[in-house]
């Protein structure tokens, strides 16, 4: 692999890490690159979660370190996330990559469409977090960790989505508890990839590199720039990448 290669496998990580952090969806962008450049789709795959667990730690950390982590709500949604983090490890999915396609892109339609709803159109986000977990909330993260461990691409926006219902925290604390947790599931998935040999670490190290600054710069913006920044950010990202999936069917 030339120099030429490794830099653009760094800017990758740099790039999908910084648009993970403010508001998901970069692997849409990473992984078709990734085995354009010649890497097998499964390589591809478990490669690129290195990064993706480095940029959210990034990301987290330098939020954390400014106050927006809110470890109670973090608490209450970690056995839940962990849970379906081992039964999407452990489950056996049979979709076809155009169902797959079909359904992450009305996914991320409905996210965008509920994110951009007056809050109070479908019962409002507690005032307060709550004090403690609820059925609901358990059996729905749980959900997120399965899908989040098995497909991952654009869970982001159904974190955004289900953190912000659940908690009624701000946008940009919501953002923290996403790195957060997304790192849960990325850790014990990617355990699952490598002891299959489905990881190629050179460039998984070369993307890390870049994904940590990725991450430090998209918490940076945020802190910056606010919650109104990071809704229209999710809002342009998710849309290009809901029309690309669907254009792409065709």
């Amino acid at each position: 692999m030339d120099y030429l290669q490794y830099l653009i496998f760094f800017s990758l990580g740099l790039i999908v890490s910084l648009i993970n952090s403010i508001a998901g969806g970069g692997s849409s962008l990473s992984l078709p690159i990734m085995i354009l450049l010649g890497l097998p789709p499964t390589v591809a795959n478990g490669t690129n979660r290195i990064g993706l667990i480095v940029g959210n730690l990034s990301s987290m950390l330098n939020l954390k370190k400014h106050g927006y982590l809110y470890m109670p709500v973090f608490k209450q949604l970690f056995l839940p996330t962990l849970i379906g983090s081992f039964l999407g490890v452990v489950a056996l999915v049979k979709m076809s990559d155009k169902l797959f396609q079909a359904i992450l892109a009305l996914v991320i339609f409905f996210v965008v469409f509920m994110t951009n709803l007056k809050k109070d159109i479908l019962g409002k986000a507690p005032e307060t977090p709550p004090s403690k977990r609820s059925l609901k909330g358990f059996l729905g993260f749980i959900a997120i960790g399965i899908y989040g461990s098995i497909i991952q691409v654009g869970v982001g926006f159904l974190q955004i989505f289900a953190i912000s219902k659940y908690s009624g925290l701000s946008l940009i604390q919501v953002n923290a508890l996403k790195s957060a947790l997304t790192s849960i599931f990325l850790v014990v998935s990617t355990i699952g990839l490598a002891l299959s040999g489905k990881i190629l670490w050179d460039v998984a190290l070369i993307m890390a590199l870049g994904a940590w600054l990725g991450g430090y710069i998209g918490s940076s913006l945020q802190r910056k720039h606010g919650n109104q920044f990071i809704q229209r950010a999710i809002t342009i990202v998710s849309l290009l990448m809901a029309c690309y999936l669907l254009y792409d069917l065709f």
